[in-house]
C-alpha cells in the first residue's frame, strides 16, 4: 500500500475538488454547471528564511536556487537576490536584514572567488556570503547570489489571508517603516519580563522590530508545548 504522506497536500485537494464538483452538478441537474468553493482551504500559505539567532526575516523560500552548496558550517542554500513573489520584483544588492562585508578573495571548493561576508543587521550573526566575482568562467553563473548557512538560518511557514502575507511577510526593503502583522511601533512595549528583551534593552539594540520578531519565534514552541511535543 502506497503510503499516503508521501502525497502532495494538492493532490487531495484535487481530489475533493472533483469530487464535490462532480456531487454539485448531480444534484443541480443536467445544463447547470456549479463552481466548486475554496472556502474550506487555507489560503496564503508563505515560507521565509529567518536568521537563527534573533528570527530576523532575511528572504523567502522561493528565492532558494539550489540546496546542494556547501559553507563553512556543511550545508548551504543558494539563495537569489531577487523576491520572485514581490510586486515590483528587481534585483537587490543584498538580502533584507543583512550587511554585506568588504569583499575579499576567497578560495573555495569550486575555485577561485571573490566574496562578501554577509551579516544580519539586528545581531550580527555570520550568515553566509555573497558571490562578487569568480575566477572561473563556469562558475560565473553565482556572481550576485547569496550563499546561506543552514546552521546560521531557519525556514519559517506561515498561514495568513493574502492581504496580511503581503504586508507582513514580503521582503521590506529600505524605505518600509513597516514592524509587523499590521502593529503601529507605537503599540510595541517593552517587555521587562522577558530576558532577551532585557538584555537587548541593556545592549541598547531593543527595538519595536526586534520584540516582535523574537515574541513571533516563540510561537511555535508555545504551541507545541500545548500539545505535549517536546523538541529532540
Amino acid at each position: 500500500m502506497f503510503p499516503k504522506f508521501l502525497l502532495r497536500p494538492s493532490f487531495f485537494r484535487d481530489k475533493q475538488r472533483s469530487v464535490r464538483s462532480r456531487v454539485s452538478s448531480s444534484e443541480a441537474g443536467p445544463g447547470h454547471s456549479v463552481k466548486p468553493s475554496d472556502a474550506n482551504y487555507l489560503e496564503g500559505h508563505i515560507s521565509c528564511i529567518r536568521c537563527s539567532c534573533c528570527a530576523a526575516d532575511i528572504c523567502l523560500t522561493s528565492q532558494i536556487i539550489s540546496k546542494g552548496f556547501t559553507g563553512r558550517y556543511g550545508r548551504a542554500y543558494l539563495v537569489s537576490g531577487e523576491p520572485s513573489l514581490a510586486r515590483k520584483a528587481s534585483p537587490t544588492d543584498t538580502l533584507l536584514n543583512t550587511v554585506i562585508q568588504q569583499p575579499v578573495p576567497r578560495r573555495l571548493v569550486t575555485g577561485a572567488h571573490t566574496v562578501g561576508d554577509i551579516n544580519c543587521s539586528v545581531c550580527g550573526n555570520v550568515l553566509g556570503w555573497k558571490y562578487i566575482a569568480a575566477e572561473e568562467e563556469s562558475q560565473r553563473y553565482k556572481i550576485g547570489k547569496f550563499i546561506l548557512e543552514t546552521e546560521r538560518v531557519m525556514i519559517s511557514s506561515f498561514w495568513e489571508s493574502p492581504d496580511v502575507v503581503e504586508s507582513t511577510l514580503l521582503p521590506a526593503y529600505p524605505g518600509s517603516t513597516e514592524v509587523g502583522h499590521g502593529q503601529p511601533p507605537n503599540s510595541i512595549e517593552f517587555d521587562s519580563q522577558n530576558e532577551d528583551e532585557c538584555e537587548d534593552l541593556f545592549s541598547g539594540i531593543w527595538t519595536p522590530g526586534l520584540a516582535v520578531r523574537r515574541r513571533n519565534r516563540k510561537l511555535p514552541e508555545r504551541r507545541s508545548s500545548l500539545f505535549g511535543i517536546t523538541a529532540l
